[in-house]
C-alpha cells in the first residue's frame, strides 16, 4: 500500500513537470520573464486566497509569514530558470534545476533532524545519475546549444528551489494550511514580480499568449505545490522532495515528444499516419 504522502508527492511531480515544460515554451515564444511571472501572479494570488477562504484557513499570523521568504525564493528560482532556458536547452537545464532536492535533503538531514539511511543514500545517487543520463552530460563533448551561462543560471535556480522546499517544510510542520502558505507566498511574489517587470522592461507586456501560458503554469503550480506541502505534513522533506523534483522527467518527455512525433511523420510519405493493422 502506497502511503498517502507518496501519492501526493507523485501528483506534485506530474503537475510541476507540466509547469516547467510550459515555462520553456513561453520563453521560446518570446514571453519575457517579467511578463510571465507577473501574469502568473495575477492568477495565483486570488486563486489561493479563494481556496484558503473556502477552507476557513485564511489567517495572517505566525508561520504564515514564512510566505515572504517563499515568495523571494520562488521569484529567484523562476527567474533564474527562465534565464537558463533562454540561453540553453530545456531538456538540459530543467534536470539541473530539479536536482534541488539534494539541497533540501542535505539541509533537512543536517538541521531538521531527519535521519540519513542507506536506502535514502541509494535513492539520491540514482536520482543524481538520472540527471546526467537525461541531460546528455555523459556524452562526449558538450550537448549542442548548451552555454556555461545557462548551466550557472540553472544552478542558481536549483539552490533557490532547494531552500524554498525547506521553507515549505517549516510552514507545514508549524501547522500552516497549504492554501494559506501559498497565498502568503503569492502575495509577496506578486510585488516582486511587478517590481522586476517595471525595472527590467518598463512594466509587464501582457498578451494573449502570456495569459494563456501563465494560466496553465499558475494552475499546475498551485495544485502541485498544494500536494507537495500536504505531503510534507506527513512525510520527511528528504523523502517527499526528491519525488516531487523528479518532475524534470515529465518536462523532458513533453519537450522531446513533439520532435519525435514530427520525425515519425517525416519518415512516412506525405506525413500521413500509418495504416492500421500489420
Amino acid at each position: 500500500m502506497i502511503p498517502p504522502y507518496i501519492r501526493l508527492a507523485l501528483v506534485a511531480m506530474v503537475l510541476v513537470g507540466v509547469a516547467d515544460f510550459v515555462y520553456g515554451r513561453a520563453v521560446r515564444r518570446g514571453i519575457t520573464p517579467g511578463t510571465m511571472t507577473s501574469s502568473q501572479a495575477c492568477f495565483f494570488v486570488p486563486a489561493t486566497a479563494l481556496w484558503a477562504a473556502l477552507q476557513g484557513v485564511y489567517a495572517w499570523r505566525g508561520a504564515a509569514l514564512l510566505g515572504a521568504a517563499a515568495g523571494i525564493l520562488t521569484f529567484l528560482g523562476l527567474w533564474a530558470f527562465m534565464r537558463s532556458v533562454s540561453l540553453g536547452q530545456a531538456s538540459v537545464t530543467t534536470p539541473i534545476y530539479r536536482i534541488s532536492f539534494a539541497v533540501t535533503a542535505l539541509v533537512a538531514i543536517l538541521f531538521l533532524g531527519e535521519p540519513m539511511t542507506l536506502r535514502k543514500g541509494a535513492g539520491f545517487a540514482l536520482a543524481a545519475a538520472s540527471i546526467f543520463l537525461l541531460s546528455d552530460f555523459g556524452a562526449k563533448g558538450s550537448p549542442a546549444g548548451v552555454r556555461p551561462a545557462s548551466i550557472l543560471w540553472a544552478l542558481a535556480a536549483m539552490a533557490s528551489v532547494g531552500f524554498l522546499n525547506i521553507v515549505y517544510k517549516l510552514g507545514a510542520s508549524a501547522g500552516v494550511a497549504p492554501a494559506m502558505l501559498l497565498h502568503s507566498q503569492g502575495s509577496f511574489f506578486i510585488l516582486i514580480a511587478f517590481g522586476y517587470a517595471w525595472a527590467s522592461q518598463g512594466g509587464p507586456r501582457f498578451s494573449r499568449a502570456g495569459w494563456a501560458h501563465s494560466l496553465v503554469t499558475g494552475a499546475c503550480l498551485m495544485g502541485g505545490l498544494m500536494a507537495l506541502i500536504a505531503a510534507m505534513r506527513e512525510g520527511e522533506a528528504s523523502v517527499v522532495t526528491p519525488i516531487g523534483q523528479l518532475s524534470f522527467v515529465v518536462s523532458a518527455l513533453l519537450a522531446t515528444w513533439p520532435s519525435r512525433r514530427a520525425s515519425g511523420r517525416a519518415r512516412r510519405p506525405g506525413g500521413r499516419p500509418p495504416p492500421a493493422g500489420p
